[in-house]
C-alpha cells in the first residue's frame, strides 16, 4: 500500500467524526429544554390562599382633639368692682343661678346701683303694704292698689337686674372647674371692643365634648351622629357620638371644625386635656372582606383578586366598598372560593394552582 493512503484514511476519519460531533451539538440546541413556567403551567403555580371572611366589618378613624365642657359657662364680670365674697371652692358643685362670686355694692366703680335700687323697692314694698292695708279697710279702690304694686313690681325687678351684676352665678348647674377671682381683688368690665375676662368656669361633667379640626380629606367622611369612642385604659371605654361637623372651613385655619360628644360617667376624662378620639366611617354587618395583600390592579386600572375554584385561578373584579389597616371589605367576591394571598403575580385566568397551606413554602 502506497505510503500516502493511510495519512488521508485518518483525515477522513477526523472529519467524519468533527460532523457528527457537530451534528449532535446542533440537535440538542434545536430540542429545547423544559422552563419553570413550563413546569408551573403543568403541574400549577405555587400559591397561598385565604378564606373569604363573612360578617360585621367596620372601620374606625382616629382624630386628635380637646375635651372640653359638654354644657360649659364662662363667666364674666358685668360691671367693675371689688369681690366682696366667693361662695363656692373650685370642685364644688354649682346650682343653676346660684351666686358664686358676691362683688361690693358700694364699691365706687360699681355703676349697677344696687344698693340704691334696693332702698327703691324697699320703699316700694312698704308703701305697697300700707296701701293694701286701706284696701282691705275699703279705704280705696282696686285700681289704686293696682298701680301702687305695678310700682313695687318694677322696683322689684330693677333691683334683681341690679342684684345680677353684683352675685356672679352660672347659667347652667356643675361643677365649679375653675376660678380666677380672690376676695379683695378688684375685678374690671371689659370695654366696649375688649374681650371678657373669665372669672370664674362651670361644667356639667356627666358627659363631655371633644372638639377638633380636620381637613377637608377627613371631613367628607365624617357627618353628625356618627358612633365615636375613646379608650383611656383597658377595659374603660367612653362613647358617643359626632354632634357637629361645619359645612365650611375656618378662614384662619382652612380646616373644618368638629365637636364628638362622649359620656363621662366615671368623671375621669380631665377638660382641658388632649385624647385622640376613634370614630366609625364605615360598617357592615354581613360584609365579605380579604386581606388586604390579595388586591392587585390589572392593566385596564380595575381592582381585582385572584380566587381558587377548585385548583384553577380565576380572575375576578371587584369594588371596594371599605378598608382598615389590614383588610378590605369588597363587593363582588365569590364567599365560597378563598382567596389568592401570594403567587398572584403570575397567574393568568384559568391558571392550574398549587395550593401550599397558610405560612409554609
Amino acid at each position: 500500500m502506497k505510503k500516502w493512503i493511510f495519512p488521508v484514511l485518518l483525515g477522513l476519519a477526523v472529519l467524519v467524526g468533527i460532523a457528527a460531533r457537530i451534528a449532535a451539538v446542533k440537535g440538542q440546541e434545536q430540542k429545547k429544554p423544559e422552563g419553570i413556567e413550563d413546569i408551573q403551567m403543568r403541574e400549577g403555580f405555587p400559591v397561598e390562599v385565604v378564606p373569604v371572611r363573612v360578617g360585621p366589618f367596620e372601620v374606625w378613624r382616629e382624630i386628635p382633639g380637646k375635651v372640653e365642657g359638654y354644657r360649659q359657662a364662662l363667666i364674666s364680670t358685668p360691671v367693675s368692682a371689688r369681690v366682696a365674697s366667693i361662695r363656692y371652692q373650685v370642685g364644688d358643685e354649682v346650682k343653676k343661678d346660684a351666686p358664686i362670686i358676691i362683688l361690693d355694692e358700694s364699691d365706687p366703680k360699681n355703676f349697677s346701683q344696687s344698693k340704691l335700687l334696693r332702698s327703691v323697692y324697699e320703699e316700694a314694698r312698704k308703701e305697697y303694704e300700707r296701701y293694701k292695708a286701706l284696701y282691705d279697710s275699703g279705704g280705696i279702690s282696686a285700681d289704686i292698689l293696682e298701680k301702687i304694686r305695678l310700682a313695687m313690681e318694677s322696683a322689684r325687678i330693677n333691683l334683681e337686674q341690679a342684684d345680677a351684676s353684683v352675685q356672679i352665678s352660672s347659667p347652667i348647674g356643675g361643677t365649679l372647674m375653675a376660678l380666677y377671682a380672690r376676695v379683695g381683688e378688684r375685678v374690671e368690665r371689659a370695654e366696649r371692643g375688649e374681650r371678657d375676662k373669665t372669672l370664674a368656669m362651670v361644667s356639667a361633667l356627666d358627659q363631655l365634648r371633644v372638639v377638633a379640626a380636620v381637613s377637608d380629606h377627613d371631613v367628607a367622611e365624617l357627618r353628625a351622629g356618627q358612633p365615636v369612642r375613646l379608650v383611656t385604659a383597658p377595659g374603660k371605654e367612653h362613647r358617643g357620638k359626632i354632634e357637629r361637623v361645619s359645612l365650611g372651613a375656618n378662614p384662619d385655619t382652612g380646616l373644618f371644625d368638629l365637636e364628638m360628644a362622649l359620656d363621662n360617667e366615671g368623671r375621669d376624662l380631665q377638660i382641658g386635656t388632649y385624647v385622640t378620639v376613634g370614630v366609625r366611617i364605615f360598617s357592615a354587618d354581613n360584609a365579605t372582606a380579604v386581606d388586604s395583600r390579595a388586591r392587585f390592579r390589572d392593566s385596564e386600572g380595575n381592582e381585582c383578586v385572584f380566587q381558587a375554584e377548585g385548583d384553577l385561578a380565576r380572575k375576578v373584579s371587584v369594588r371596594v366598598a371599605a378598608e382598615n389597616d389590614d383588610y378590605s371589605s369588597l363587593e363582588g367576591l365569590n364567599p365560597a372560593w378563598p382567596v389568592v394571598l401570594s403567587g398572584q403575580g403570575q397567574l393568568k385566568d384559568g391558571a392550574k394552582l398549587r395550593i401550599q397551606e397558610q405560612g409554609k413554602n
